[in-house]
């Protein structure tokens, strides 16, 4: 299995002015509209899932980092975000350590909510990075519009 193929602009390497002509071509075929995220999916679990839902989209639509195809994987996080909340309000009254009486005596035992919540966390962290919501992703998509940017003003005037 290749590494993961990186845009255009992220590129380091020489390429061929047919090959960049080609991927640019190739990039502006994966891209997708963004008119399915305005409305939540059915399937979220409540009321929280929704809100973050709501929350992501507006400031994922500030940057232009995610479309149509992002959908279910930004529920999924949403989803794990609303399960991984419940998790913590759970341990806000509980110990992180149980006792368990068993045959011979009680034993200390670990909460098995300590579990639940971290494993949303790592289902918010994977689907986080799919979704361009962790701050590496965003940095790179400032990168990318930053070199346009620069990249237009200088076409425009020239290296001043």
């Amino acid at each position: 299995m290749g590494r993961p193929r990186k845009p255009l602009e992220m590129q380091k390497g020489n390429l061929t002015i047919i090959s960049m002509e080609q991927r640019k071509n190739e990039e502006k075929k994966a891209t997708t509209g963004s008119n399915q995220l305005s409305r939540p999916p059915d399937w979220l679990i409540d009321e929280v899932a929704v809100k973050e839902w709501k929350r992501i989209v507006k400031e994922l639509k500030k940057i232009n980092l995610i479309g149509n195809l992002d959908r279910n994987n930004l529920g999924g996080y949403c989803n794990a975000f609303a399960n991984y909340i419940k998790a913590t309000e759970i341990l806000k009254n509980q110990t992180f350590y149980i006792d368990r009486e068993t045959r011979t005596g009680v034993i200390v035992v670990k909460n098995p909510m300590v579990d639940i919540q971290r494993t949303y966390a790592e289902e918010m962290r994977k689907f986080a990075s799919l979704c361009g919501l962790t701050i590496d992703a965003r940095l790179k998509a400032a990168a990318i519009k930053t070199d346009k940017t620069q990249e237009d003003i200088t076409r425009k005037f020239g290296n001043i």
